[in-house]
């Protein structure tokens, strides 16, 4: 029985500390000498697409924002597709016409995953560029994103996604420290080979290697198939940047991570290959950046069972056990101050932890159903402010 919680409590600390600070540092490390310098200028011929449903609080300001980049009109086709709206976008979409934005109207649902398998094949250019409708493109975001396209083994490249934090909405602060934090290891994982996978705000890849979406996210699978299928790299611009708004409530945000997981889960089937050192070179990054993160809400619940039982064989384990309970009851304070806007590092990145972790709990609970909402689910967000 000791035997046992000692094996529990060793490899569920080693999976916690490697996932989240092993695996980081030693991909950072090994990739430093590795620099990704792509040219100044590379101008393709690109589709810009806007899946849109229901967006008529957002779609204005992003077709201005749109049409205001530093890319050149004649080279970039702006299409946005309306996924069955029922309010104003596409009425406003149509107040574009004159501008050259394209609308692609879908009078039936068929969700994101499906438009894009729809709109692919229609485009002439050789590149594509997906967008959210509620996020707003930082000018030059496009040129730098595409640049990398002149090195003929990029597939896929993802910009950077930046949450704004706001007075009165607690749950950007969180957002934002989480994807700083990404942010880092995606630069040294994209050094390295490829960054595993793509944020749906803002991401291209080349029509050529364009897969068939599952109806899963599109935003991780679209780039994890391009490695598995093609071996072509993914990468990591960081100065493409999509200003994202924070989640409306801690609750959305939570069920965004939620959804987000069980999508991950769903695509491990998908993508088995991608497990297999012999079949591709992104399988260590892969296991380790995302299967071993959801083994780690198991890996947090047996450490406290663990070292509760062995707490009385050694003191080690008393001072484990300790540091659990506090490490709880600091993140418990987090949400507190959190929910007053009150945002203090020494409390906010336990409760952000803990809260990220539970969202995965949620996802491996809900996996087994083998449900994801394939059709729109629209995370609310506030406005940006100023």
């Amino acid at each position: 029985m000791l035997n046992a919680m000692l094996w529990m409590f060793w490899i569920s600390v080693g999976l916690v500390a490697y996932t989240y600070a092993g695996y980081p540092l030693l991909v950072d490390l090994l990739s430093r000498k590795r620099q990704d310098r792509p040219p100044l200028e590379y101008l393709p011929y690109i589709t810009l697409i806007i899946p849109a449903h229901n967006e008529a609080r957002w779609i204005r300001q992003k077709i201005e924002n749109t049409l205001s980049l530093d890319y050149p009109r004649e080279r970039m086709h702006i299409v946005v597709a309306s996924d069955a709206s029922t309010d104003d976008t596409v009425k406003i979409v149509r107040e574009y016409d004159a501008q050259g934005v394209a609308l692609a109207l879908f009078k039936e649902r068929h969700g994101k995953q499906e438009m894009l398998n729809l709109l692919a094949p229609r485009s002439q250019d050789d590149i594509l560029v997906m967008t959210d409708s509620n996020v707003l493109l930082k000018p030059d975001s496009v040129r730098l994103l595409v640049r990398h396209f002149a090195w003929s083994n990029v597939g896929c490249v993802t910009g950077r996604r930046l949450c704004i934090e706001q007075r009165g909405v607690p749950q950007g602060a969180g957002e934002s420290l989480y994807w700083r934090y990404e942010s880092w290891i995606k630069k040294s994982e994209s050094r390295l080979h490829s960054c595993m996978g793509a944020h749906g705000q803002l991401f291209a890849t080349r029509r050529a290697v364009f897969p068939r979406v599952a109806k899963v996210g599109e935003d991780f699978y679209i780039p994890m198939k391009v490695i598995a299928s093609t071996r072509l790299r993914v990468v990591y611009e960081p100065d493409a940047i999509a200003y994202t708004p924070a989640a409306a409530t801690l609750a959305i945000e939570f069920e965004r991570k939620t959804r987000a997981h069980v999508s991950f889960l769903l695509t491990l089937s998908l993508l088995p290959e991608l497990l297999l050192p012999w079949k591709t070179p992104v399988w260590w990054q892969y296991v380790s950046h995302h299967v071993l993160r959801m083994t780690v809400p198991p890996a947090m619940i047996a450490a406290v069972l663990s070292s509760a039982v062995l707490a009385a064989t050694h003191p080690l384990y008393s001072v484990a056990l300790g540091a659990n309970c506090v490490f709880y009851a600091v993140a418990l304070i987090g949400f507190g101050l959190a929910s007053c806007d009150i945002r203090i590092r020494l409390f906010y990145i336990p409760f952000y932890f803990t809260f990220a972790n539970a969202a995965i709990a949620l996802a491996l609970l809900r996996w087994p159903r083998r449900k994801y909402d394939w059709a729109w689910k629209r995370t609310e967000r506030i406005p940006i402010s100023g």
